[in-house]
Parts: C-alpha cells; structure tokens; sequence
C-alpha cells in the first residue's frame, strides 16, 4: 500500500474520538482568543478534502457555498449560524475523506499536473504532491488543532484507539 494513503487511513483511525461529544453548541466556540473554531476546523477539512477529490476528476460531495467559509484564508465565525449543524459537518467530513482515501488508490498519473492551488506550488509543486500533503500533513495538523481545542474548551483529553503515543 501506498505511504501517503496508509498514513491517511491511520489518522483516519483516529477521528471519532476527536470528534465525539462535539454538537451545534461548539460550531463557531473560541476557547482562546484566536482559535480556530471547532466547526470552521471540520468543515475547513471537507472542503479541502474535497478539493483533493476533484482533481481527480471526482463529483464536489461539500456544497459549493462552503467553499466561502471554509477555503484556505478564510477566518472562522462566532456566529453559530454561520455554520452548518455540526452533523452536517462530521458528516460531509467523513463522506470526504473515505471517498478521497479510496479514490487515491487509482491511477495518480493525472495528477503530474501542476499544483491549481498556486499559494502551495512551491512547496507541492504538482496536483499529485498537494494531494498527498492533503492526505498526510494538512488532515494530521488540523486534527491536532482539533485535539487542542477540545482540551482548551474543557472537553478533557481524546482515548486513543491505539498505543503507539501517550
């Protein structure tokens, strides 16, 4: 199996404690000042997760007015309502991501294309090193900020489900 879509489905293991517990109430919840928002955080993954879909030439499964809130550079609402219901987002989160682990087990030889999000072309040059920053780095880095504002919103620490860290 692939690296990068083995570590992707490792850290998929890992969602549900993240995510457990979590309603409408914490949708747009800044436990400390400039946190990210527990529901601009799982939607900002949807919609990122979905554009990794697209490039391979994949159906948007996140609504297109998501794009607005949760693309790279927006900022977080206070406003619950701004939102989606938090089952809506862990919904379409999961929905994502389980197409997009499963979808980059084809063919990535369309992905040699250079990287569409010009911001990140440095760094992942082509299509198919964004998708695999995506999978890896960018869904492990926000669910850490996920795991940090649980703990800042008093939610208590996640039970992992396996024992390879403290």
């Amino acid at each position: 199996m692939n690296p990068t879509r083995m570590q992707c489905r490792y850290l998929l293991t890992l969602v549900e404690p993240i995510l457990s517990g979590l309603d409408d109430s914490h949708r747009a919840l800044e436990p400390q000042p400039g946190a990210k928002t527990a529901g601009w955080l799982i939607g900002h993954l949807a919609v990122t997760g979905d554009f990794a879909r697209r490039l391979y030439g994949r159906p948007a499964i996140c609504p297109s007015e998501w794009r607005k809130a949760f693309n790279p550079g927006t900022q977080p609402s206070q406003a619950a309502t701004d939102y989606p219901s938090m089952a809506q987002l862990q919904e379409k989160f999961r929905e994502v991501y389980l197409d997009l682990v499963a979808t980059a087990e084809t063919d990535p030889s369309h992905l040699t294309a250079p990287n569409p999000f010009e911001p990140a072309r440095p760094a992942f040059p082509t299509a198919g090193d964004f998708v695999g920053y995506l999978l890896t780095g960018h869904l492990a880095y926000h669910l850490g900020q996920l795991v940090a504002w649980r703990a800042a919103a008093g939610l208590g620490r996640t039970t992992r489900p396996d024992t390879l860290a403290a």
